[in-house]
């Protein structure tokens, strides 16, 4: 398997040569002198970006130049031998389907003759992990197509090609704050004891069924199958966000704060905030708020503003009162 591509930023500032080399196996066996030009079109803002610029190079490109550039792209059903390793496991020669049998590679090779010499270049679409006999049927209807316009779409599905070996080698992105903070206020709460083992399990497969990408989250979700101990997998997911070494004094603050801000956004009660306070983190001021709440009925709405006083001095005031 290829190395892991660097981010756009470093692709932003590479020289050209370690840009052209980085780009490489994404698109292979591309003239170098293609590569240069998408490094021409520095910097990028994303890989979108950069997907984008490649797709226009390429369609500006002379046709003569257009060719190479598809020619050098391994044939669909080539001898897995002669192609490399992202290309073996893109055609599906790794994890063979069922129906991938020998005849299919044949009447791949026929086709793609027929192909080649019908528009004088080579058959390149984006596979997307179909079986190899998915693609007889596209080839088919290709050979009717018009030619400049399946050249067009040859080389955009190229760029396609290129942009998901980016998605796949780069590995899973950063979290964005706001699923790090998820992810850190549902450890903290199995932490202080208000999720059980189970709990917590649950939480960490609905984050991944949202969308979280982080091999510690479904480490820890995979935990009671596997035999792990949760306590060993939590302290692996909370490294992997940078929070390594969190314990149950600092879970407490945290939910103390979330529970602050509930407050303050009249999310929930003041008494229920305090209550919650009290309990994830013994702050003594909101345990003697909530005890002087249930013993005096006639004060509770003056002390449901003390509550919420108390709640901006832990945790600051709204934007909007700042």
């Amino acid at each position: 398997m290829a190395a892991i591509v660097p981010t756009i930023e470093e692709l932003n500032v590479a020289d050209p040569p370690a840009f052209a080399a980085a780009l490489a196996p994404l698109f292979e066996g591309a003239p170098a002198s293609f590569l240069e030009n998408v490094a021409d079109r520095r910097p990028f803002t994303d890989e979108a970006d950069l997907f984008n610029a490649a797709r226009a190079v390429a369609r500006q490109l002379p046709e003569d130049e257009q060719i190479a550039l598809l020619d050098a792209h391994p044939r669909i059903g080539a001898d897995p031998a002669s192609v490399s390793d992202l290309s073996r496991r893109e055609q599906g020669h790794d994890d063979p389907a069922p129906n991938d049998q020998a005849w299919v590679d044949e009447e791949l090779a026929a086709l793609n003759d027929a192909y080649e010499a019908h528009f004088g270049f080579r058959f390149v679409v984006f596979v997307a992990g179909r079986p190899r006999a998915d693609i007889i049927p596209l080839l088919e209807r290709a050979l009717h197509a018009d030619r400049d316009e399946e050249l067009r779409r040859g080389l955009d599905d190229l760029v396609l090609i290129a942009a998901e070996r980016f998605d796949r080698l780069r590995g899973p992105r950063a979290l964005r704050e706001e699923l790090r903070e998820s992810i850190a206020l549902e450890v903290s709460r199995w932490m202080v004891g208000e999720l059980g083992d189970d709990g917590l399990v649950r939480a960490t497969q609905r984050l991944i069924e949202e969308g979280v990408e982080s091999p510690a989250l479904l480490a820890l979700s995979l935990a009671p199958e596997e035999g792990t101990g949760l306590p060993e997998a939590v302290e692996l997911l909370m490294a992997e966000i940078g929070l390594t070494g969190w314990d149950a004094t600092q879970a407490g603050q945290l939910l103390a704060l979330h529970a602050a801000a509930s407050i303050i956004g009249e999310v929930s009660q003041p008494i229920d905030g305090a209550r919650r306070i009290a309990t994830v983190s013994g702050h003594p001021q909101f345990r003697a708020l909530a005890q002087r709440w249930e013993a005096d009925e006639a004060e509770r709405r003056a002390i449901d503003e003390e509550i919420r006083r108390a709640a901006i001095e832990l945790f600051g005031p709204p934007e909007h009162e700042a």
